[in-house]
């Protein structure tokens, strides 16, 4: 993405963060020329705990791998999943050059919680109660598709006690292989300066968490 539809996209951005409130979280996902990502802009992050350190989701990895762009320009109104379970709306959109190449993903997670408890109130002043069982009923079984909290230390904390690692202890050969696998899963290597992040994190050094991620990437091929 060149300079001039970053700024374009973040202008957009900052805009209808004004209008929209605090309700609405907008991300700009810029893709890099190597292959990897990085969050170019963000707006209202701490919905989902989110920041300009945060990998790409894995639906929105999807969505590019099976190049959905190709066929739609935009994705709307699907369940994101935030902090301790928080349902979203969300919809996203793909940033393309004019020669239709991806340059990036412009995403929308709407918090509707505050929407939701109006409605109920309303229909409690009715003594409409079936129908606050309802909306309950019916958020408690939307399905989320896109997981949004992903970051570095929450990854890492999925596979290494949090306590352990502050502790300062050394972690085993193979423990480090689980949490350099999982966050090559999540695609955290995909953003620039996140192996410096890693080292800092799991008290490696940065060649030492590239000899692991070497060693995951050879096991993968040879299960390929």
């Amino acid at each position: 993405m060149d300079d001039q539809l970053f700024r374009h996209y973040k202008n957009i951005m900052n805009y209808f963060g004004e209008i929209c409130g605090s309700n609405y979280e907008f991300v700009l996902h810029v893709l890099d020329p190597d292959g990897g990502s990085h969050i170019g802009h963000i707006i209202h992050g701490e919905l989902s705990g989110r920041s300009l350190n945060s990998p790409l989701t894995n639906y929105a990895k999807k969505l590019i791998e099976e190049k959905v762009y190709l066929k739609k320009d935009f994705i709307v109104n699907y369940v994101g999943e935030g902090p301790k379970g928080k349902k979203f709306r969300s919809s996203t959109m793909f940033i393309k050059d004019h020669k239709g190449q991806l340059q990036g993903l412009l995403c929308i997670n709407f918090d509707a919680d505050a929407y939701r408890k109006v409605a109920k109130n309303l229909l409690n002043l009715a003594n409409l109660s079936w129908d606050i069982a309802y909306i309950d009923k019916q958020t408690e079984q939307e399905q989320s598709v896109e997981k949004l909290t992903e970051n570095i230390h929450n990854i890492i904390y999925t596979q290494v006690d949090k306590d352990i690692l502050e502790s300062g202890a050394q972690l085993s050969p193979e423990q480090k292989k689980l949490v350099i696998s999982k966050l090559k899963e999540h695609g955290v290597f995909d953003i620039k300066g996140t192996v410096m992040d890693v080292a800092k994190i799991m008290g490696m050094s940065e060649s030492s968490v590239y000899r692991y991620l070497r060693i995951v990437s050879l096991n993968e091929n040879n299960n390929n």
